[in-house]
């Protein structure tokens, strides 16, 4: 039982570090304009911007982001505020329009963001010239199905941001799947604390026992990309050696089985042959709905995969889905954050793609009482992060003291280090 740590980055890793970070309003500040304002951020799936006139509205800490599909298939952002009064300008998630007009005083722009039309303008005595008033653009790319924005003024590409990330998850193709959910809750926790939950398997045997029935957190695999991206792989469709394996399937073994048209009743007592038995027969299985897997090495098909993209995109994905967990940060208070769950799957060839699901946004207390849920798993690390932020504020805790189980959290927080000791007048 092993953890191979691949190093592809060669960056320091804090081992230690204080609890401010998570608490101090004054480093949320100070975030703001070294770590958020100087990163590629993930603002929607290219889904959400398929047709002209398409828009989406991303609310990233104080600011919100309208990104629009304009009549020549271009994706344009911009800051969503009318440029007379500074009033927010579209008040709608999503939709679709030619032109956005200010409620205030009817302002109007085209989904371009030109200024196209302002009441009365032999009123403004200094003169309004309508194509100096166009909205504040945003750097925006796309990658793979997925739209980015930064708020910097001399970004790097989205291609060199993301580096080696791209090459390992080219057989994913995600722009092919579809969105079918899309749920936000609010937590009572700094956003950090969330993107370190997903950032190690330390807590997995302790606080996630459904896990050990399905797949192999000991011997898992952690990559440490440049600019503070990490992956990890960890073997499916097993148990967990560290537990007695059973002699018959798990539930969630015989669930896996099914899925793929084999028989639980033919590996009793032969729980290690599963993993290759699903590979093999999830190919065959593949081929009768119409995908095609040849891509994908054997262990995509049955591994548990994540990747984590700085600052806070999460993606736990497999070749017939993805999850996007996504934290955004509060605009002032350094213990709440926003926490995204989008999900995407692979419909069979076609299968017609049926509508944008609206936004479920709900409260931390609703998973509490049972009312809503995000899975088990991730119904179980927020009921815990409330916990986590609380003993943040405690006298009786200072610093935090990491293993080489947790190296994932170790390179985010050296790259949010080195971020955040940057001058101000070295941030784009």
């Amino acid at each position: 039982m092993s953890l191979q740590i691949i190093d592809h980055a060669g960056a320091h890793r804090p081992h230690t570090f204080t609890k401010d970070r998570y608490i101090s309003s004054d480093t949320l500040a100070r975030e703001w304009q070294n770590v958020w304002c100087q990163t590629w951020l993930l603002a929607c799936v290219e889904q959400d911007l398929a047709q002209p006139g398409d828009f989406f509205v991303f609310p990233i800490g104080p600011e919100q982001i309208l990104l629009t599909r304009t009549g020549d298939g271009a994706i344009l952002a911009f800051y969503n505020v009318c440029q007379h009064r500074g009033l927010r300008l579209v008040h709608e998630s999503c939709g679709n329009a030619r032109f956005f007009r200010c409620g205030y005083h009817a302002w109007t722009y085209a989904n371009n963001g030109s200024l196209k039309a302002a009441p009365h303008r032999e009123q403004f005595l200094q003169g309004l010239d309508l194509a100096a008033r166009g909205l504040k653009p945003v750097h925006v790319d796309v990658w793979d199905g997925f739209v980015f924005v930064h708020l910097g003024q001399n970004p790097i590409s989205l291609r060199d941001f993301l580096g080696p990330v791209v090459d390992a998850l080219v057989a994913y193709r995600f722009c092919d799947m579809t969105l079918v959910e899309d749920q936000t809750c609010f937590l009572n926790c700094n956003w950090k604390a969330v993107i370190d939950n997903f950032g190690e398997l330390y807590h997995v045997d302790f606080l996630h026992p459904q896990h050990r029935t399905m797949v192999d957190c000991c011997n898992d695999t952690v990559h440490l990309f440049p600019r503070g991206h990490t992956g990890v792989h960890v073997p499916g469709a097993t148990t967990n050696p560290r537990f007695p394996i059973p002699d018959e399937p798990t539930p969630l073994l015989c669930a896996t089985l099914n899925g793929v048209g084999l028989k639980a009743e033919d590996f009793i007592g032969r729980i290690t042959h599963i993993r290759a038995a699903v590979q093999s027969s999830k190919r065959v299985h593949a081929r009768s709905l119409g995908f095609d897997y040849s891509a994908f090495a054997d262990e995509q098909l049955t591994d548990a995969w994540q990747y984590n993209l700085f600052p806070n995109t999460v993606m736990s994905f497999g070749a017939d889905f993805c999850w996007i967990l996504r934290p955004r940060p509060h605009a002032t208070d350094p213990g709440r954050c926003e926490f995204d769950k989008i999900s995407l799957v692979r419909l069979p060839p076609g299968q017609h793609r049926p509508p944008r699901p609206p936004r479920d946004v709900f409260e931390y207390d609703a998973v509490l009482r049972g009312e809503k849920s995000m899975t088990i798993t991730i119904n179980q690390d927020v009921e815990l992060l409330k916990h986590a932020q609380s003993g943040m504020q405690s006298a009786g805790f200072d610093t935090l003291w990491l293993s080489e189980e947790e190296a994932r959290v170790q390179h985010f927080h050296g790259e949010w280090d080195r971020l955040m000791q940057m001058p101000q007048n070295q941030l784009s």
